[in-house]
């Protein structure tokens, strides 16, 4: 069951998906659906893992599927209903005779829509279960979205920890490089304890990069649904993957957005209540057939004691009811105007939303340019400096500080270049999965 709800989920893109499609129809749709993979083939397979595993993703299919039963439900009120007993009976007029008797009635119902009360409550059932299959392809464009998230954010830590790796042992060197030029006289204590702090950093560096790495692996587990962190996957350096550029967004894209395309179908199920209550306040009409032991009412109306069969049609309706039906279309009138304005909040986010996105995606763009460029610049520093300390025109701790540079700045860049992953994904999560 699980499997056919998600593969009719996966149906459900924004190029695919219009306001006015019913569940049949969108389930009948083939289009691709998103998958913030970036190209790399690691990330593509926790984003499978986590449509298979994914306990927030499981709870939507389940709303779908109770979404779902309730539309039979609704149906089933539209449909003849019938129904076959026995009964089995002993009495007398006094104590002294007994008289027993038996019957297999079969009685058959059928209520008239004449104003369309059942059609209504039908409408209203299959919007809330086309809203339930957006939330829940909202759902899984969110829960990829963060599992991406943090694999960009995995990928940075490990480059965090393997700089970290290469800077403590080059630290450490430094500060006993630093100590025996003092014992030499020609390093001052202030040298020293400058040194030994860089050391201390380095070591702290490593520590947080280390849980860094951990946290990551953690909440992908999470986001997987697994009961332990994913296996840390193999880094070989410049492991953040690269995205293309995106300088405007279409306006369909934001529109087909999941939560829009839900509040619409909410609108459309208020709407459909708001004209269920107003019929169920007019009267019905209903057809009754039977063979076997009849209905008391019908003995009654036909002045007989028993009946072999009998076809009959009763019209009804509540002169009084305490003022229960207008508090009916009152509250689904309220419930359609809280629908509108829930569509319309939704229409705004989402336009705010793309267009923060977008601007953070240009200025991590704009980050990214300018932490190449200082990290051409400090790795051309530290090659001429390699240069120059083969020529004897400058010493290993002059060295050693260029590479520290050049190492920052390969951080730096790392930092940059995932801000710019996680931007883009953002971005595509607000145009609706769409990139």
């Amino acid at each position: 069951m699980i499997a056919r709800l998600l593969s009719i989920l996966l149906a459900v893109t924004p190029a695919t998906v219009s306001a006015a499609q019913d569940p049949a129809e969108i389930a009948s749709d083939v289009g691709s659906p998103w998958s913030p993979d970036l190209g790399d083939p690691v990330l593509a397979d926790l984003l499978v893992r986590a449509e298979l595993g994914s306990l927030d993703l499981k709870m939507a299919l389940a709303r779908l599927e109770r979404a779902g039963a309730d539309v039979d439900l609704a149906r089933a009120g539209r449909r003849p209903h019938l129904t076959v007993g026995a009964e089995l009976a002993n009495g007398g007029a006094d104590f002294s005779s007994v008289r027993s008797g038996a019957g297999t009635p079969l009685q058959a119902s059928y209520e008239v829509d004449i104003f369309g009360r059942l059609k209504h409550g039908q409408d209203a059932a299959m919007a809330d279960e086309a809203a339930s299959l957006q939330d829940a392809a909202g759902v899984r464009r969110r829960v990829l979205a963060e599992v991406a998230h943090a694999y960009v954010a995995l990928r940075a830590a490990q480059a965090h920890q393997a700089a970290a790796e290469v800077l403590k042992p080059l630290v450490g060197q430094v500060s006993d490089l630093i100590r025996r030029r003092q014992a030499d006289g020609a390093a001052t204590s202030a040298e020293v304890v400058a040194a030994r702090a860089q050391e201390d950093q380095a070591g702290g560096e490593l520590q947080r990069a280390t849980h860094a790495v951990e946290a990551e692996r953690t909440r992908l587990g999470i986001l997987l649904g697994e009961d332990a962190p994913i296996d840390e996957p193999a880094y070989a350096g410049d492991e953040i993957p690269l995205t293309p550029p995106i300088t405007a967004v279409p306006s369909e894209a934001v529109l087909g957005r999941a939560d829009i395309l839900a509040a619409q179908a909410r609108l459309r199920a208020a709407d459909a209540r708001r004209a269920e209550a107003v019929a169920a306040s007019r009267p019905r009409f209903m057809l009754t057939a039977g063979i076997g032991s009849g209905d008391t009412d019908l003995l009654y109306l036909l002045d007989v004691r028993a009946l072999a069969w009998a076809v009959a049609g009763g019209l009804t309706h509540q002169l009084f009811d305490g003022g229960a039906a207008k508090a009916r279309k009152r509250g689904a009138t309220a419930d359609a105007a809280l629908a509108e304005l829930a569509y319309r909040k939704a229409v705004g986010e989402a336009w705010g939303e793309t267009r923060l996105a977008l601007a953070a995606l240009q200025d991590a763009t704009t980050a990214e340019a300018l932490a190449r460029k200082r990290w051409r610049q400090d790795v051309l520093a530290f090659g001429t400096g390699q240069t120059l300390h083969r020529d004897g025109d400058i010493d290993g701790v002059a060295l050693a500080a260029l590479e520290v540079r050049a190492a920052a700045a390969d951080t730096t860049l790392a930092d940059a270049r995932a801000a710019r992953a996680q931007a883009y994904i953002d971005l595509s999560l607000a145009l609706g999965g769409v990139s």
